[in-house]
């Protein structure tokens, strides 16, 4: 259902509204949040986005191969659209 939401916001023209919250074992409390503005590349079973460089004396960033199976929610608009449920193998859409 990560694919599905994501393709549908992508070609109903709002994911550059939508923040993908994924798991990061470097972030704080282990989350990171992704705008959807800089995902470069969707497929099936994962994207690509381009991070932020992280200060004015930092190195071009690059690309970031993230897995679906790391996204726990999407929201657009600070709405949660899409929510991993606790257990892993039942994610729940919202609506």
């Amino acid at each position: 259902m990560v694919f599905q939401t994501l393709n549908r916001l992508k070609w109903k023209g709002l994911l550059g509204k939508a923040e993908i919250v994924i798991i990061h074992r470097g972030g704080e409390r282990g989350v990171r949040h992704i705008p959807g503005s800089s995902i470069t590349e969707l497929r099936k079973s994962y994207f690509y986005y381009m991070p932020e460089p992280l200060g004015q004396n930092r190195a071009p960033s690059r690309e970031t191969y993230i897995p679906l199976h790391r996204v726990i929610e999407i929201r657009l608009d600070g709405k949660t659209v899409w929510k991993r449920s606790t257990c892993r193998s039942h994610p729940r859409q919202v609506r």
